[in-house]
């Protein structure tokens, strides 16, 4: 009991370490930032005041759950490689086969069925057609050692081009624009709040992020994972197939992108269309990372970067500043993550140092 209680301890105060280090990313990301607001000659105080401002407003809140919405569900999937010990950067990839399954299912299915049977034989289709890309990436990794970054991107590249044949020729809607059909309105998502973009698909994404909380600590499949991420040889060992579960961790990795790319159709786009990603699978990476990595974390981290891309494009109209200033926070988040932990060690060390010789 004791031991367990002490387990218990060092692992909340190890969480505590890792929340401090994020928000001192965050706040020191800011404050960097500044500087590149200045720059531009512009007031950054009421800069990043336009962006709050903007994110406190009804239809700021709305994008921001609509925009949140993908990247949660996709930022749990990398989660999962992640911790299996993959790095899985075909979410795009993996999103468009996703969507373009569930589409095909929303659209050629006859009319008449009830839409709650319909959006789960959609839901299960995109989580097929997006598994079954992400296994490829990983049955390569497992069978010829193929570096699953390098696959992944590639895919990514071969979906793009797949989705453009497809909407260009066999699935292209009546009067030429490149998209399919659009879904009729029985079919699409509920919207959260009238008159904007988000819907009731951020709550497929809040139940994703429990199951996955769920599998990591309740369930022999997160600790086969999580074993194979940490000490493969040791898996091995022990009797766990750590090829198999390459294949296993990037297919459901890859489920989860497709579980994303339907909820995007079916909540906001009603209709596949070339460039419906905007680079969603490099985003939610951040957020897994942002997240470390907790299921949980993903949502707050989804709707945290999404508030900063709404804020962004209001700051770009109210203040001319660019857009791109997001890019720039985002980048020294990461930054100040990785280094963050150094910087700590060898503070604690010299001021060790100096309370010794202070005696």
């Amino acid at each position: 009991m004791g031991k367990h209680k002490q387990r218990g301890a060092f692992s909340r105060n190890v969480l505590l370490e890792k929340g401090e280090i994020i928000i001192i990313s965050i706040i020191a990301a800011f404050l960097v930032s500044i500087v590149f607001v200045l720059a531009l000659g512009e007031n950054p105080f009421a800069a990043y005041g336009a962006m709050l401002q903007a994110v406190g407003k009804r239809y700021g809140l709305a994008e921001t759950i609509a925009k949140a919405t993908p990247l949660v569900i996709i930022s749990l999937g990398l989660t999962l490689a992640v911790r299996g010990g993959l790095s899985n950067l075909g979410g795009d990839g993996q999103f468009y086969m996703g969507a373009i399954a569930s589409i095909c299912v929303g659209i050629y299915l006859p009319e008449g069925w009830p839409p709650i049977f319909v959006w789960l034989l959609a839901l299960a289709a995109g989580a097929i057609a997006g598994g079954l890309w992400g296994a490829l990436a990983g049955f390569l990794r497992a069978r010829f050692n193929t570096s699953e970054v390098i696959i992944t991107i590639m895919l990514n590249y071969v979906s793009l081009y797949w989705i453009g044949y497809l909407v260009h020729g066999p699935l292209q809607a009546p009067g030429g624009i490149p998209q399919t059909r659009a879904l009729i309105p029985a079919l699409q998502f509920p919207k959260l709040i009238q008159g904007t973009r988000a819907h009731t698909g951020i709550l497929i994404g809040i139940l994703a992020a429990l199951l996955v909380w769920f599998i990591f600590r309740r369930t022999s499949l997160g600790y086969r994972i999580q074993a194979v991420g940490e000490a493969p040889k040791a898996a091995a060992y022990g009797g766990i197939n750590t090829k198999r579960y390459m294949v296993i961790i990037m297919g459901i990795s890859g489920a989860f992108a497709g579980i994303a790319g339907m909820v995007e159709v079916y909540g906001v786009h009603y209709r596949v269309l070339e460039g419906i990603t905007a680079s969603f699978g490099f985003t939610a990476l951040l957020i897994a990372l942002l997240a470390n990595l907790h299921p949980l974390g993903a949502i707050l981290g989804s709707l945290f970067i999404s508030a900063l891309t709404v804020g962004a494009n209001s700051m770009q109209i109210d203040m001319n500043v660019p857009t791109s200033i997001v890019n720039v926070v985002q980048s020294l988040i990461i930054f100040f993550m990785l280094v963050m932990p150094q910087i700590k060690v060898d503070f604690m060390g010299r001021f060790k140092a100096i309370t010794r010789k202070g005696e």
